[in-house]
């Protein structure tokens, strides 16, 4: 039952990464606009497969790891394509912060019961601080 609390709370947390981007698509200025406008659309997927992963974690943990897996690097190439360094730096973060998750969710997929439930929630936290940074950089003019 922890592990599916703290999986609870991850899940929480993803959701909570591509809810913050929501808005991205508003910022002013061309190349500006349009790597929030890709941000908010790979975020969207990110979160969608994030959540989809998280909630078969207990069952397959290991295809939840493929399938987080498989977006990070989607969610990169995204990040690879924006053009203003304001943006990029943040998405950068972001997706760097995604990544630590992804291979920490790994880490647990292979061996759930020693798995470091600690680093899994820091990664977390840090992928949702990444997420506001993001959301921050790209509502402003």
């Amino acid at each position: 039952m922890k592990t599916r609390n703290r999986l609870a709370m991850i899940a929480a947390a993803t959701v909570l990464a591509g809810t913050m981007l929501s808005g991205c698509s508003a910022a002013a200025g061309l190349s500006k606009a349009a790597g929030c406008a890709e941000l908010a659309k790979a975020a969207s997927t990110l979160n969608t497969t994030a959540n989809n992963a998280v909630s078969d974690a207990t069952s397959d943990p290991t295809g939840a790891a493929d399938k987080l897996s498989s977006a990070a690097d989607k969610f990169d190439a995204t990040v690879k394509k924006i053009t203003d360094s304001g943006v990029k730096a943040k998405a950068q973060a972001m997706s760097d912060a995604y990544k630590k998750f992804t291979d920490d969710f790994t880490s647990y997929a292979k061996d759930p019961a020693s798995a470091d439930t600690t680093a899994l929630s820091s990664d977390a936290t840090a992928l949702s601080s990444a997420a506001s940074g993001v959301s921050t950089v790209c509502s402003t003019k």
